[in-house]
């Protein structure tokens, strides 16, 4: 696993693309967690000018709440990632590098490792940087620091890390597939934000809630904030196990068709 993780990063390391597109990610994602209690509060202030009840300022950055609040803020641009592994992964088909590890020695079992070390390695990067900021924000704006209230909710933080494994899954799946960067980016958004929706609406209720897309962004629901309470809406503000399992079963089919890819079709 080791030699197999070194095989991974020693490519990575050398592209320049790849650190100009991860640092634009960490960039992109500390700037929203960072400005988004401010952005929101400032857009509340505005409105209030307008509304004939009062918006109160409201903090996203208190614990034990700020887990599940930046938890499902970061799941919007994960989408981020999945552009990342798809560029990255479409190369290997490109340049013909993949062959080359199998020609010196790779089985296709281990390839596909590697493209799951990938994976996991992009998803718990993706997790420490929610994590820095967490606790950051949690600890500049909190007055109740006690170790309950800091750790009573960071269970919201795995549940992230399986929302994000399951869609870089699905993307991995879908370049393995195709192995162009173009066709499989423009699949997967057009899967992600026409098709699925599409379908959702014409099916049934039952089926319609249990589609991928859908499960994967149920994991972390809205958080139910004061300002959502004010206006009578109520969100789930709990990880629901029905929910992992599902996701969790997804992420096994995708990785499963893109193993059986591997292993049939001629890299």
């Amino acid at each position: 696993m080791k030699r197999l993780g070194l095989i991974t990063f020693r490519k990575l390391f050398k592209s320049r693309v790849f650190w100009i597109m991860l640092s634009l990610y960490v960039l992109s994602l500390s700037g929203m967690l960072f400005g988004v209690e401010s952005f929101m509060n400032k857009i509340a202030g505005d409105a209030t000018i307008n509304s004939p009840i009062p918006i109160p300022d409201f903090s996203l950055y208190q614990f034990p709440y700020i887990w599940h609040n930046l938890s499902y803020l970061a799941g919007f641009l994960k989408i981020f990632t999945a552009l990342i592994l798809i560029i990255f992964v479409a190369a290997d088909y490109s340049y013909r590098t993949n062959r080359l590890q199998i020609m010196m020695g790779l089985s296709r079992g281990e390839y596909f490792v590697t493209q799951c070390i990938f994976v996991f390695a992009l998803a718990l990067f993706s997790v420490l940087i929610l994590a820095v900021w967490v606790l950051i924000q949690g600890f500049l704006h909190s007055t109740d620091l006690s170790l309950m209230s800091i750790t009573s909710k960071s269970y919201f933080l795995a549940a992230y890390t399986l929302e994000i494994i399951a869609f870089l899954s699905f993307a991995l799946m879908i370049v393995t597939l195709l192995r162009r960067s173009g066709l499989s980016i423009v699949t997967f958004l057009v899967t992600y934000f026409v098709i699925e929706p599409i379908v959702r609406f014409y099916v049934p209720d039952v089926v319609a809630a249990n589609l991928p897309f859908k499960r994967i962004g149920n994991i972390i629901d809205v958080p139910n904030s004061s300002l959502m309470q004010l206006f009578g809406l109520n969100f789930k503000t709990y990880i629901d196990y029905r929910d992992l399992i599902i996701v969790l079963l997804y992420t096994l089919l995708f990785l499963g068709i893109t193993y059986w890819i591997i292993r049939r079709r001629n890299l």
